[in-house]
């Protein structure tokens, strides 16, 4: 059991690692979890505890030990670098998808708030290219 427990605290820190990678793609940036613009940003703890969580799922679905139960023996945990590898690698997939789901969210209240708005092409020009918080500040300052 104890060798179980060590196991699944390496492969949540190679997943925390993916997702801590994951950081610096996008607009996040290295920030703590704020609401900002009326919406909820999980910074890099909310996004590394993601990765975290993925990575130990992903692994404890895998393995074949019972927990309890001892009517037959199950064989024992073996951790192997593939398998650390792949938790870096569900962990930066895992982040990556909840700062996705994050980003859409801050675009569906962009489109909301810019369609609900006069038309204004600077405003336009910032949703088009700027980062989804910069496009629903603009949004949010239109006219």
């Amino acid at each position: 059991m104890h060798d179980l427990v060590v196991d699944l605290i390496a492969v949540g820190v190679c997943g925390g690692l993916g997702g801590f990678v994951n950081v610096f793609i996008g607009d996040s940036g290295l920030h703590l979890p704020t609401i900002e613009q009326g919406v909820f940003r999980p910074g890099y703890i909310g996004v590394v505890f993601v990765g975290l969580v993925a990575a130990m799922g992903a692994w404890l679905a895998t393995q074949t030990s019972a927990l309890s139960g001892n009517m037959v023996p199950s064989p024992s945990v073996t951790l192997r670098l593939s398998e650390l590898s792949t938790a870096i690698i569900v962990g930066f997939g895992g982040a990556r998808w909840f700062k996705s789901e994050a980003e859409t969210t801050i675009f569906r209240k962009t489109a909301a708030v810019a369609a609900s708005k006069s038309a204004d092409s600077d405003a336009a020009a910032t949703i088009a290219g700027g980062t989804p918080i910069q496009a629903l500040a603009a949004a949010n300052k239109m006219q």
